[in-house]
Formats: structure tokens, sequence, C-alpha cells
């Protein structure tokens, strides 16, 4: 059995162990050490990586009890060095611990947490608990007192009558090892944890929503995570000030009134759309039924144009090409005789290699503009000829 040095001391960044064994695991080489400093993936905590022997650790993972350290290249048997990727460590045990603080105080405001994940970015914690029923500023707030209080954090092994006497927040899955924060929390767990909870920095709720029946899904980052996020948001915000000429405070009321004058604008132009739609319905209008023709203002234009026409009583076979695609859209009066827009559009558009679909009387897709002229030419033939 491998030694887990984590256990005893989640500080220890570099040590030195004997190469057990050397297995192959998803086809990388995955050395076995008498001892360790590296956390296997387990509990919602992913693996650690680092070096071991000059290679590279992409990843740590737990197989029948062994812990297995994936290699970007083979070691040697004997004694090597290895060191554990700190920074990478650090950030984890911030986040792992806080979400063990911020876990105990839904739970105490009746959201139990059913599982938990640690993002590359983000973490999120999935409560058994209605979206509507969360009190979030509440959560963080509590969560964070835990943290500037900066209570001791215990975790080790117990057993017996000290073990009956822990209020555990749920029941242990395997070992007898539990991380005990007294008055807030005591967890059964195998991750990495700080010595105090002061070391988790500070938990920010990013967001909440729904997750499945009855439950939600909560997302959080804790320690440096929050500055870098916060440095992102301003720059975020800075960029959207300047393309909106306005304070960064005014970001919300500026982007507000933009949005509608935009959708002001698109009302203006939806409707000049249908009234040219409409000029060019009339135009077409002296062509012999079916009409086949190609327009240049694209495919919301020629969808408009095919369905006055269709209105007036003619069959419309209209095609535009827009951003280097060919949009064809079919349409007949309702409840019209002959072949079904959609069987048409279908023959039509494996002329162009495109998709699409529709019913008997309107249908609309698009494919590749080469073969354009042939599609409607036999899209016509098919209506005319059935």
């Amino acid at each position: 059995m491998t030694e887990r040095l984590y256990l005893q001391d989640p500080y220890l960044k570099s040590f030195r162990a004997r190469v057990l064994e050397v297995r192959d695991l998803d086809g990388r080489p995955a050395a076995v050490l008498d001892r360790t400093a590296f956390y296997p993936e387990g509990g919602g905590q992913p693996g650690d990586r680092g070096t071991i022997g000059g290679a590279k650790v992409v990843d740590t993972q737990e197989r029948g009890g062994d812990v297995l350290h994936l290699l970007d290249a083979p070691i040697g048997a004997g004694e090597v060095a290895a060191e554990i990727d700190w920074r990478r460590r650090f950030d984890h045990m911030q986040q792992h611990h806080g979400q063990h603080l911020l876990s105990a105080a839904f739970d105490k405001l009746g959201a139990p947490t059913v599982s938990f994940h640690l993002g590359e970015r983000t973490c999120t914690i999935d409560l058994d608990a209605p979206y509507g029923k969360l009190d979030l500023p509440r959560a963080e707030s509590m969560a964070n007192d835990s943290i500037w209080r900066d209570l001791p954090v215990v975790a080790r092994d117990f057993v017996g009558e000290e073990r009956a006497r822990l209020p555990l927040r749920k029941e242990p899955v395997k070992g007898d090892r539990v991380v005990v924060v007294e008055g807030v929390d005591a967890s059964p767990c195998g991750g990495t944890h700080p010595a105090r909870t002061g070391e988790v920095g500070c938990i920010a709720i990013l967001k909440a929503q729904k997750w499945g029946e009855g439950k939600s899904r909560v997302e959080f980052a804790c320690g440096a995570r929050v500055v870098r996020l916060l440095h992102e948001a301003g720059e975020a915000i800075s960029g959207a000030a300047e393309a909106l000429k306005c304070a960064p405070a005014d970001v919300a009321t500026a982007a507000a009134r933009v949005a509608d004058e935009s959708n002001a604008r698109r009302k203006t132009a939806d409707g000049l759309l249908e009234e040219l739609a409409q000029v060019e319905a009339l135009r077409l209008k002296g062509q012999a039924s079916p009409i086949v023709a190609k327009l240049g203002r694209g495919a919301a234009f020629a969808r408009a144009v095919a369905q006055r026409l269709a209105q007036e009583g003619a069959t419309a076979l209209l095609a535009a090409v827009e951003d280097g695609r060919a949009h064809l859209v079919f349409a007949r009066p309702k409840g019209a005789q002959g072949p079904p827009m959609g069987g048409l559009l279908k023959e039509a558009l494996a002329v162009l290699g495109g998709k699409g679909g529709g019913g008997p009387d309107f249908a609309q897709g698009s494919g590749a503009p080469e073969k354009l002229d042939d599609a409607l030419a036999l899209a016509a033939h098919r209506l005319v000829h059935p």
C-alpha cells in the first residue's frame, strides 16, 4: 500500500519515493510509488499534477486502492524526486474547503448538498432544495463569516465514541477521516484542506439555477479565483462602458437603452421588409404560376415574398443567396392540390447538399449555391410533372 503523505501534511510540496511499478492507464505510463504527496481524484476534487523523476504528472487517479501517477513519459525503477504543482494544489484546497463551509451554511438553512464539482474555473454544488427557497445572500454571508473568523481545521481519523459525538453533516462513504471546524461543520472527507479557515480567503456565489426536480445548482468560487474573476469582470465592464460611451457604473442603463433602440429599429426594418415584400410579390404575381425566381435581399425577404404570393393564390419557388448559402423557400395556398412543398424542397436540397424541411404548403432550407439554378429547375419540373 502506498503511504499517503497528503493526509498527514497537505502542505508537503516535494518528497522522495521509490517506484514500485509502472503500469499502463489509458495509454499512458502510470507509476505506483511507495509513498506520495499527490492527491488522487475523488470526492469532487481533481487529481494533483507535478513531476516525478523528471517526467510530468498529468493526472493522479486511484484504481483498486492504488494511487496511479499518470506520466507524459516513462520513468525507471528506484528512488525518484517528486514535486507537486503547489499553486494548483492550494487552489484546490481553497475551493474544496470553501465548499465544506458553503455546504454547511446551506445545510443549516435547510438545503443539504447532494454533490460537488471542482472545475478549472468555478465550482458547483447541487442542493436538495428548490431554487426558489434558497437564501443565497445569507448562505454566502455565513460561509464568509466562518472564513474570516480564521478557525482551526482538523482533518484526521475519528473512531469509536469520539466519532459518535461528532455532528456529522453527512454519512461517510469510506474511511474514518473527518474534516472538522468546531461549531461550523463536521464532514467525512479524504480531500486536502487548509489548517485554518482563513486560508480560503473568501467565497463568492456567482449564480444559482433550478437543477432537476425540486433541486438547484449553485456556482461559486473561492480565494484567488474570486480575485481573478473580479479582474475579468472589471475588464469586461470597462470594455462594455467604452463601447457604450458611458461610465462603468452606467453600463446596465446604457445597455438597456441600446437594446430598446435596437428593438425599435428592428420593428421598423421588419415593417419596411414587409412593405417591400408586398411590392415584390405584386411584381412577380404577373408571372404564370408556379413563380420561380431568385431574389437579392436575403432569406428573410424571400420568405416574406413567398408567403405573400401564397396568400394571393400563387405557388412560389423562391431562392436567395446570403452569407455564402443558397436559401430555398417554397410556398403555396393552403390546401392547394399537387405535390407537397416539403417533398419538392427535399429533392431540391439533395441537389444542393443541404438541409431543411416543411409541410404541404410551406417549406424552407439551405445548401451550397453552386447548383441553385438546377435545384429550382428540378422543383419546377416536379411541380408541373408530378
